[in-house]
């Protein structure tokens, strides 16, 4: 009896061609599925190889595999039904499709107008990482990287406001220098002096809308196509993305208990121009950069004439002890770390406000590079942050949500143990906003399908992964719900994963 084609195709390993120089592994893989779905090689119904099969397969990261997939189910190539696993959809997009794509037509002359450089097709496909959900702006269930905007004083700012908006102080409506408004840059040095350890200029603090727009200008300035820079796998998606979209040579290494491998990174590539870490707190998995690694890295960063992009992520945020000194703040530092930090996951998102602590022979050119590429951030949102924290509701507000952050790790760690035996295993939480959990019983991808069906949020720790290869594993969010709400979103997500949503 002649096997159904769907079965068929389950049962061999999947044949692709090779990437095209210098096509990213997730455009090649997206490129040839649909290419081999529109010439029939992958006929309607067949079964794709599972996400794990398919990495292993071609030695790729599993998230890699996942982002290529979502791509081809939301354009309605693929479909995944709740046990038949991934297969192609019966009806295709477009049948026209079938004899290529068609070439973009611009007004008459597509050439002139069709957008291809050589940024464009670095990035790819790449859709922007995790977009939240639309609707009433507040997070579902467990949506990592959110701070609780209920938590801030919204009447304090209102008044804030209102302070800069009298007649007499209109020019605060008026364009600002480009590296941002002289009282917040001395605001946030004298901030970074008591709370980070670092002694800084205003003169070396410039304002951004955001620390991914920072590290962007940084690689235009130090980075030229095919330079190395260092990327902690796993390790923030959009640091990853902008690296790849200069044409850097990224260098992924892998991070242990004691944070960034640096001995690895040397032995990989040692004339690396840029090195980007997490050294308080490493995004996604946590634990901080430790003394030794520090001091191996800014020797590098030293002998090499390099530099370290620190992200200060979640640096605030430590509920068992005081917060770890910046990189930035350690003896010879100051030459060779950029220190950046943001406001969004401090304050609330909306502010779109971060900052950068250069080394002095980066201002100038960091600061003309700010000015032509955006200007310069928002002059009110700058005023009446300059404001908040020279009158000390900044560091009352953070003192406070350290607090409640506190109390909700506590009761994630207990609605855990409650509701997610033998599902989902939670370690300590002793810091930031979100932590990564290890899954027991479902593969990523059918958690994140699962929970999503159900109105439920956890990111995959896969597209965090380059090379690393990691227990399947959610990073979940606790800071912006309260008690009541973790523990019923606990109850949701056990059922969801038990199949009874």
């Amino acid at each position: 009896m002649t096997e159904a084609p769907a079965t068929r195709s389950s049962r061999r390993a999947l044949a692709l061609g090779a990437p095209a120089p210098g096509e990213t592994l997730q455009r090649w893989l997206y490129r040839s599925l649909r290419q081999a779905i529109l010439d029939g090689r992958l006929g309607e119904g067949a079964l794709l190889p599972g996400t794990r099969a398919l990495a292993q397969q071609y030695a790729m990261a599993r998230g890699t595999v996942q982002l290529a997939y979502d791509q081809l189910l939301s354009e309605g190539y693929l479909q995944a039904l709740r046990g038949s696993g991934t297969r192609v959809s019966r009806v295709l997009p477009d049948a026209s499709l079938q004899a290529g794509p068609a070439p973009v037509r611009v007004l008459e002359e597509p050439s002139r107008f069709q957008p291809d450089g050589p940024w464009l097709r670095n990035v790819g496909d790449q859709a922007p990482a995790f977009p939240l959900r639309p609707g009433s702006g507040l997070p579902p269930a467990f949506h990592p990287h959110r701070c609780d905007v209920r938590g801030f004083p919204i009447d304090l700012w209102r008044r804030l406001h209102g302070r800069h908006l009298r007649p007499s102080k209109l020019a605060v409506l008026s364009e600002t220098e480009a590296a941002g408004m002289a009282p917040l840059r001395a605001a946030i040095a004298r901030h970074l002096d008591l709370a980070r350890g670092v002694a800084v200029s205003p003169d070396q603090i410039v304002i951004l809308g955001s620390v991914q727009q920072a590290l962007d200008i940084c690689l235009r300035l130090l980075v030229a196509p095919g330079d190395a820079v260092w990327m902690e796998d796993p390790g923030y998606p959009g640091a990853r993305q902008a690296m790849h979209a200069h044409g850097a040579r990224v260098v992924d290494v892998a991070v242990d208990e004691d944070g960034i491998r640096v001995h690895e990174a040397l032995a990989a590539a040692s004339d690396a121009r840029l090195a980007y870490v997490t050294p308080a707190r490493q995004a996604p998995l946590g634990m901080a950069l430790s003394p030794e690694r520090r001091l191996a890295l800014l020797q590098w960063a030293r002998e090499r004439g390099a530099i370290v992009f620190e992200d200060d992520y979640d640096s605030e945020y430590r509920f068992a002890a005081k917060p770890v000194p910046a990189l930035r703040s350690m003896e010879g530092a100051e030459s060779h770390v950029v220190l950046a930090g943001t406001f969004s996951k401090l304050l609330f998102p909306a502010i779109r406000l971060a900052f950068v602590a250069l080394p002095w022979q980066l201002v100038d050119p960091f600061v003309r590079a700010a000015s032509l590429a955006a200007r310069n951030a928002n002059a009110l949102s700058q005023a009446v942050l300059a404001d908040f924290i020279d009158d000390g509701h900044f560091d009352r507000h953070v003192r406070r949500m350290r607090r409640v952050y506190a109390g909700r790790a506590a009761a994630f760690e207990a609605a855990a143990h409650a509701h997610w035996q033998g599902l989902i295993a939670v370690p300590p939480v002793t810091a930031g906003l979100d932590v990564v959990t290890r899954l027991l019983a479902h593969e990523e991808r059918d958690a994140w399908q699962r929970l999503n069906a159900a109105g439920l949020t956890a990111f995959p720790l896969g597209p965090y992964c380059a090379q690393a290869q990691l227990p399947p594993s959610l990073v979940m969010g606790f800071a912006a719900f309260d008690e009541a709400q973790i523990d019923a979103g606990a109850k949701a997500v056990a059922a969801a994963l038990r199949g009874r949503h």
